[in-house]
C-alpha cells in the first residue's frame, strides 16, 4: 500500500492517478464504475464503504493498491473474512457475484436452480428454440442416467423407454415442421420493412435481396418454433440442457447449501461442482455453505405426515383456481403441506380448517425442525397470506415460465403422471397419436416401477413435458399487474397465455375493482400456436434497420 494516506484525489501523485484510472471509469465524477479488479478485492472494497472516512477511490488507493498502484487481492479477501466472521454481516455477501455456466444438467435439475429466485438471474436453453434431436459423441440420446436408477437395476428399462421418447420427438418435429408450413404458407407471411420513412408489412416478392434473407430467417424461425412448441410434448424431464447464471455471493451460498443437502444425487453432485468452480472466483463469499441434514429429514417427515392426512382424498385437477381467503394460521399450514402432497391447495384448506389447534402446531414443529442458529431458516411454506393465491394444473411449459417471477411465492408438487397427459391436436393431425399414447403409457409404467423401488425423488425423471403438474402462485396486486400484462403478450407461449388469461378473469370476477390496474392484459389469440408470427415480423424489420444478422438463431 502507499506509504501515506491520502485525503483528497488532488493529493495523488501522477503515477497513482494513472493507475487509478485503470480501475474506475472516472477519476473525477461522482458516479463511476469499478473495473479490472479481482472479484474479492471489489467485494472487500465495497464492504469497506460503510466504515471508511474517504470515498471509494481513495479507499482503493489507500488500502487496496500497492505503492506502484497494483491491486493487492489478498487485502480484499482479508477484509471480507473480517466482516463476515467478526460482524456476521450477511449483506456483504451481495457485494460481489459471478457468472456461471452449468451444462449437461437435466431439465429436472434446472428447477432446483430456478426455484431459488432471489439474488440470482438464470437463463436456460429453450426447448422452444433449440432442437433436441442430436445424439452425443457416443451415439446416445442426450439425457441423464441418474445414479439412483443405475443402482436400482432399472437402467435398462429407463434407457429403453427414454430412447423411444426421443425417437418419437425427432420424428414429431419433422412432421410438425411440414405441417406448419402448410398451415402458415410462406406466400402469406410478411415482415416489417421501411419504405419512404414509414414502416410497412410486405411479402417476399416485394423485398430486395437483403430483406429476403431476413424474411427467410423470420419465416423459418416462426415455423420451427411452432413445431418445437408442440413436439416437445414427449421430451422427458431427464433431457440434458444448460443454464447460464449470474448470482451474488449470498445467493450462491444458499443454493450450494440446498443442492448439497437435497434428495437428488444429481443435485448433490452439481452442488459440489458449483462450489469448486466458485472457489476460483469468489471463495470467501461462499464459505458459509454447508450440508444441512435438516432438509432431507424435514422433507421425509412432512411427506409421511401429508400421506396420512390426505390418503383418502382424490385430487382435483382444475386448470386454474383462485383460492379463497381463510384464517391466517390455516393458510400457513396449508402452504406448508402443499408441496408434500398431490391434492389442491383448496382441498388442503378444507382439511386444515377441521383440525384442532394442537394438530396444526405439531405440523409447524415438524416443518420447522430443530434450528440451531438463526440461519437455519424455515422453508417457503411460511410465505403464506397473500391476497391473491392461485392453484394451477398445467404442463411443464407453463410452469417453467411462470415460476421465474421473483416477486411472488411459488411452490410445486413432484412431477408425476397423476394428472394425465396433454396430447396436442397437431400430434393427432400429423399421425403420431398412437406413438405418443404408447410412449406416455410406457413412461407412466416406468414411473410406477421407480416409485415401487423407493426412488420417490428420482421417479420424476420418468415424466414428459406434457404430463400435467400442480403448482401454486401467491402474490400481491402489483405483482399480478406485472405477471398478467407480461404473460399475455403476443410473443408469449400460447399455453401460459391461456392460463394467465383465465387467472385474470377469475380475479376480475372476485375483485371487480382490481381490473383498473391490469388494463394492458391481452385477451386475444391464446390458442394460436403460430401467434409469434407477428412478433417475428417485427423483429425481422428491426434487425434490418440495425443491420443485424439473425440467422444464427437457426443454427
Amino acid at each position: 500500500m502507499p506509504t501515506e494516506k491520502y485525503v483528497s484525489i488532488d493529493e495523488l501523485p501522477e503515477h497513482l492517478i494513472t493507475a487509478l484510472s485503470k480501475y474506475v471509469s472516472s477519476v473525477d465524477d461522482d458516479v463511476f464504475v469499478l473495473r479490472n479488479l479481482p472479484p474479492e478485492l471489489k467485494g472487500g472494497l465495497l464492504a469497506r464503504y460503510s466504515r471508511a472516512p474517504t470515498g471509494l477511490r481513495l479507499t482503493l488507493v489507500n488500502e487496496f493498491l500497492d505503492e506502484n498502484g497494483e491491486p493487492i487481492a489478498a487485502k480484499g479477501t482479508e477484509l471480507l473474512e473480517r466482516v463476515l466472521v467478526g460482524f456476521g454481516d450477511d449483506s456483504v455477501g451481495e457485494l460481489e457475484g459471478a457468472h456461471v455456466g452449468l451444462e449437461n444438467v437435466s431439465q429436472l435439475f434446472t428447477k432446483d436452480i430456478e426455484d431459488r429466485r432471489i439474488g440470482g438471474s438464470p437463463i436456460e436453453q429453450s426447448t422452444r428454440y433449440v432442437k433436441y434431436d442430436q445424439k452425443d459423441s457416443k451415439g446416445r440420446w442426450r439425457y441423464i442416467r441418474p445414479v439412483e436408477i443405475i443402482e436400482s437395476g432399472l437402467l435398462e428399462k429407463f434407457e429403453s423407454v427414454t430412447d423411444r421418447a426421443f425417437e418419437v420427438y425427432s420424428e414429431g418435429i419433422k412432421r410438425l415442421s411440414d405441417y406448419f408450413k402448410i398451415q402458415f404458407p410462406r406466400d402469406q407471411f410478411k415482415i416489417s420493412v421501411e419504405r419512404n420513412g414509414s414502416v410497412v408489412k410486405l411479402g417476399e416478392e416485394d423485398l430486395n435481396d437483403n430483406e429476403k434473407k431476413a424474411f427467410g430467417n423470420a419465416y423459418n424461425f416462426t415455423v420451427r418454433c411452432a413445431a418445437l412448441d408442440v413436439g416437445r410434448c414427449v421430451l422427458p424431464s431427464s433431457t440434458l440442457t444448460q443454464i447460464g447464471l449470474f448470482g451474488n455471493g449470498r445467493f450462491f451460498t444458499n443454493i450450494i447449501t440446498f443442492l448439497k443437502s437435497t434428495e437428488l444425487a444429481e443435485s448433490n453432485k452439481k452442488g459440489v461442482e458449483l462450489e469448486q468452480a466458485l472457489r476460483t472466483e469468489i471463495p470467501t463469499f461462499i464459505r458459509r455453505n454447508k450440508i444441512d441434514p435438516r432438509i432431507k429429514e424435514i422433507n421425509s417427515k412432512m411427506r409421511n405426515l401429508s400421506g396420512r392426512l390426505f390418503s383418502g382424498v382424490v385430487p382435483d385437477d382444475n386448470h386454474v383456481t383462485l383460492v379463497p381467503r381463510s384464517e391466517y394460521i390455516d393458510e400457513v399450514v396449508s402452504s406448508i403441506l402443499f408441496s408434500y402432497t398431490n391434492v389442491s391447495l383448496q382441498q388442503i384448506l378444507l382439511e386444515v380448517t377441521k383440525m384442532p389447534l394442537q394438530n396444526k402446531l405439531k405440523i409447524f414443529d415438524t416443518y420447522k425442525g430443530i434450528r440451531k442458529e438463526r440461519r437455519d431458516r424455515t422453508g417457503r411454506g411460511l410465505e403464506a397470506g397473500y391476497p391473491i393465491v392461485f392453484d394451477l394444473v398445467g404442463g411443464f411449459a407453463e410452469y417453467r415460465d411462470l415460476e421465474r417471477h421473483r416477486m411472488l411465492t411459488q411452490q410445486r408438487q413432484r412431477l408425476s403422471p397423476d394428472f394425465r397427459f396433454i396430447i396436442p391436436s397437431e400430434i393427432i393431425e400429423v399421425g403420431l397419436e398412437n406413438a405418443v399414447v404408447d410412449i406416455e403409457g410406457r413412461m407412466s409404467d416406468l414411473y410406477n416401477d421407480l416409485r415401487y423401488a423407493g426412488l420417490n425423488e428420482a421417479s420424476q425423471y420418468a415424466t414428459l413435458f406434457n404430463h400435467k403438474m400442480r403448482f401454486m402462485l401467491g402474490m400481491n396486486l402489483r405483482e399480478f399487474q406485472h405477471l398478467s400484462e407480461l404473460r399475455t403478450t403476443p410473443a408469449g407461449h400460447f399455453s401460459y397465455k391461456e392460463m394467465v388469461q383465465e387467472m385474470t378473469r377469475q380475479l376480475k370476477e372476485r375483485e371487480p375493482w382490481s381490473e383498473r390496474f391490469y388494463e394492458f392484459v391481452d385477451y386475444s389469440d391464446s390458442s394460436n400456436k403460430i401467434s409469434r408470427a407477428n412478433e417475428q415480423s417485427r423483429i425481422a424489420g428491426k434487425s434490418l434497420q440495425q443491420r443485424l444478422d439473425m440467422s444464427g438463431d437457426l443454427d
